[in-house]
């Protein structure tokens, strides 16, 4: 295993001991399930979960389902449903059976741990049943959620992690620059999505996503309509198409709007008004900020240009927010949309992505990631915004 990436895992298993023993935990169960909820695992050791299936069927117990006890005292183990796992984990003690709560208090008690307060992480995606089965199993430990230990530590980025981030912005910067070159009048949906994912795995983007909204059907916000083979791109039509995959295990999230060929003055008004509640609301980005604050910063743009309706749900709009945090995983913590509190902190990057939508002329959306600094923040994407 690469030196660096060593030490990286070695100071976020420290990092997740000192807040577990802060709570008075004497080890961490951390959950993940196959295939998207696997992002606290790759973060602690660089194991993603395989095989989703039923969580309890016979003696299958929890397939799909991977998870680490990480002792307070004591080398973690890693407890898997699969016997296909990664080879240079950084836990080098796996042990595979199909039964997940059967392997989990099995090594509990070999560990002394059959008596102990354990935070569990990952209860939002451990099965009732499975639960159940593991406080049969030890029912004499006093089990406690902990989901927040691992996301917390996870929202605030290290050098290392930034330049990986950094570096898949710029692979989305890559393609998004030749789209931009690419995109013509009698062009299908399907057409863009193809080029957009082929272009992304040329440069050894894994699990490349796309999406292509053109005319009427660029109106919806964040129903995520596939990419039609029928759907031809016409002169006039608004096109809002995201640009999505992940390279060396960190995720690319953006995404640019424009008019297919000459723009009505309507059109040009929805998208310098897009444009500008993006810059408005990076501009105000900063440690210390509330992450709710940045979307009234967006709304009160919309509404002074007089979209009453079509941005963030927040004025009655369509959309849900207007970012999130990226990482390991595409839709992190903390998200900017209201009731989310969290103060924001150097280290987190977050995708801003607002949008217009059901305007009666197209929608579109502009996103770009954005690095928390110490003093305020770095864009890390450099694709141009204005494509019209």
């Amino acid at each position: 295993m690469d030196i660096r990436l060593k030490a990286e895992y070695e100071r976020r298993i420290q990092n997740t001991r000192l807040e577990a023993a802060k709570r008075g935990f004497e080890a961490l169960i951390i959950v993940g399930l196959a295939p998207r909820r696997v992002g606290d695992l790759m973060y602690l050791c660089g194991h993603q979960p395989m095989l989703p299936g039923h969580p309890r069927r016979f003696g299958f117990r929890g397939r799909g389902c991977s998870a680490i006890l990480l002792p307070i005292v004591g080398d973690p183990v890693l407890l898997t449903t699969t016997p296909f796992y990664e080879r240079d984990l950084y836990i080098q003690d796996v042990r595979y059976e199909d039964d997940l709560p059967a392997n989990i208090a099995r090594t509990v008690t070999e560990r002394g741990l059959e008596r102990a307060d354990i935070g569990v992480v990952g209860m939002d995606v451990l099965a009732a049943a499975l639960y159940g089965d593991l406080c049969r199993a030890l029912p004499q430990v006093y089990f406690s959620g902990a989901d927040d230990i691992v996301m917390n530590l996870r929202a605030a980025k290290s050098p290392y992690e930034i330049e990986r981030l950094a570096r898949g912005a710029q692979v989305g910067d890559a393609v998004g620059e030749l789209l931009r070159d690419y995109l013509r009048p009698g062009l299908t949906e399907l057409q863009v999505y193809q080029f957009i994912t082929q272009e992304l795995s040329r440069r050894g983007v894994t699990g490349a996503f796309a999406t292509c909204q053109s005319g009427w059907r660029s109106e919806t916000a964040y129903d995520l309509v596939p990419a039609s083979p029928d759907k031809v791109l016409e002169d006039g039509d608004m096109v809002h198409m995201e640009i999505n995959g992940k390279l060396d295990g960190y995720m690319i999230d953006i995404c640019r709007s424009t008019v297919i060929g000459r723009a009505k003055p309507e059109q040009l008004h929805i998208l310098e008004t897009a444009l500008e509640m993006l810059e408005q609301s990076v501009a105000a980005m900063k440690p210390g900020v509330i992450a709710e604050d940045l979307e009234q910063i967006s709304g009160r743009i919309a509404l002074a240009h007089g979209f009453l309706n079509n941005h963030t749900r927040t004025f009655h709009g369509p959309a849900t927010y207007l970012g999130h945090a990226i990482g390991l995983g595409v839709d992190e913590p903390p998200v900017l949309a209201r009731g989310d509190q969290t103060i924001l902190t150097p280290g987190m990057v977050i995708t801003v992505e607002p949008g217009l939508y059901q305007t009666g002329f197209g929608g579109c959306r502009i996103e770009d990631e954005v690095l928390v600094t110490e003093t305020g923040t770095q864009v890390l994407n450099t694709c141009a915004r204005r494509w019209w």
